[in-house]
């Protein structure tokens, strides 16, 4: 007699289904890192600028139109960052819930689990005990018949 789960199409779809969040986490994360790449790319521009402005004023001479520029991009610039620091935030949320429902179908699937190998340890114990039972059957058998002859 093999051992049978009963549970055990429960068991394979809460793996599948572990397997699913898990991919949707990694693709929630992956995009919040995208997020932050782009974050951290603003950020370094803005410093690229602030050394363009020190490069242009110890040129000195007249940087006027230049350093206008730099300054006008530098507010926008900030406006965007602000934007983008909001994306990364939302971003962080949304793979904070994806991490909560990942943790939950990982629950899930271990309760199964650790059902499932109760349930064959019973099983063995069970088995063990039945050729035991046997055992001991055909050992009387034997003495009965060693005795008769």
């Amino acid at each position: 007699m093999k051992f049978k789960f009963p549970l055990q199409k429960v068991l394979e779809h809460r793996k599948l289904r572990e397997n699913l969040v898990k991919k949707d986490f990694q693709e929630a994360q992956s995009l919040l890192n995208e997020q932050v790449e782009i974050l951290n790319k603003m950020n370094q521009d803005v410093a690229n600028a602030y050394d363009q402005i020190g490069k242009l004023t110890k040129m000195g001479g007249a940087q006027g139109p230049a350093l206008e520029q730099i300054h006008e991009f530098l507010k926008g610039q900030r406006r965007r960052i602000h934007t983008q620091e909001q994306k990364v935030q939302e971003f962080e949320k949304l793979v904070e819930a994806k991490r909560e429902i990942l943790r939950q179908a990982a629950q899930e699937y271990k309760i199964m689990e650790k059902m499932r190998e109760n349930k064959f340890e019973d099983y063995r114990q069970e088995r063990l005990a039945q050729e035991q039972k046997e055992n001991d059957e055909q050992s009387i058998l034997r003495f009965k018949a060693v005795k008769e002859s």
